[in-house]
């Protein structure tokens, strides 16, 4: 598996970064195969390594298919597994995240939204969670996963279509809209604004285009959409993301300026139009 990933993934982080990133999948296929035997079907990378679109900050997300749901056995030897991933010596083991998606489930466009045993970022503990299971992930699943070992992807699991993807994206859009309107203040934090930020401009390029790619890209392809009025917040969360520990000027991070969170609600409210009106 190592030759082909680095492909990918070399161009994305680097090759010393890559090598450690391969490693890390290695040790999750290695583990995961010793749990769960013959029951696994393949592992893939998913997420913005997939797009690529990731960078050393990235997450690294997964998508294990297994014939059927583990066992109660089964998700014990899981969870001694997800236990000590974590420990290896690599900064991606800390942010390994993914599902274990039965392959009926993927057959199936009606389970949509079941729930997964999955980790969360970098976390020890397996839980129940629907996080992959959306028609954003199998179309990434589908089209653009990096094969960590087993069948490819595309042969596991239908076409997803632009209608699915444009409801979820409706949906979504709505959620954030939501959030900003159910805590206001939770925007004060650029972190939590350019994660939004990016978040709509994802929304609204699988809205329009039907595909999806990261948010970065996604980010820079709506500022030739959106009105210039919204270019700057755009690009402030561009600039956060590229180095999310920096002090990026005009953020109004900490400074007590409510004028970025405002202007952020409103993006949100201006973009859920265009996304809604993407059909």
């Amino acid at each position: 598996m190592d030759r082909g990933l680095l492909a990918h993934l070399e161009p994305q982080v680097g090759p010393a970064s890559a090598q450690s990133l391969v490693g890390v999948l290695r040790e999750l296929d290695s583990g995961a195969r010793d749990a769960l035997g013959d029951e696994v079907v393949s592992i893939h990378l998913v997420g913005s390594f997939a797009t690529g679109d990731a960078d050393e900050h990235s997450d690294v997300d997964v998508v294990v298919v297994t014939r059927t749901a583990p066992t109660p056995a089964a998700e014990a030897a899981l969870t001694t597994l997800h236990a000590h991933l974590p420990d290896l010596g690599s900064s991606w083991a800390g942010r390994l995240e993914g599902s274990y998606a039965p392959v009926a489930d993927l057959a199936n466009p009606t389970t949509v939204g079941r729930r997964w045993l999955h980790v969360d970022d970098g976390s020890r503990v397996l839980e129940r969670s629907a996080h992959d299971n959306t028609a954003h992930t199998r179309w990434v699943l589908r089209e653009r996963a990096l094969t960590v070992s087993g069948t490819p992807a595309h042969d596991l699991l239908p076409r997803v279509s632009r209608g699915m993807l444009f409801a979820e994206a409706v949906g979504e859009a709505r959620q954030h809209a939501a959030m900003v309107e159910d805590d206001p203040a939770s925007l004060a934090d650029v972190r939590a604004r350019t994660q939004v930020i990016l978040g709509m401009c994802r929304l609204l390029h699988t809205a329009r285009e039907g595909t999806v790619v990261g948010q970065r890209t996604a980010a820079r392809w709506t500022l030739g959409l959106l009105p210039e009025q919204w270019h700057d917040l755009v690009l402030a969360a561009l600039a956060h993301r590229a180095d999310p520990r920096g002090h990026h000027s005009g953020d109004g991070d900490g400074d007590g300026d409510p004028e970025p969170a405002r202007r952020t609600r409103a993006f949100v409210w201006d973009v859920l139009a265009l996304v809604s009106a993407s059909r």
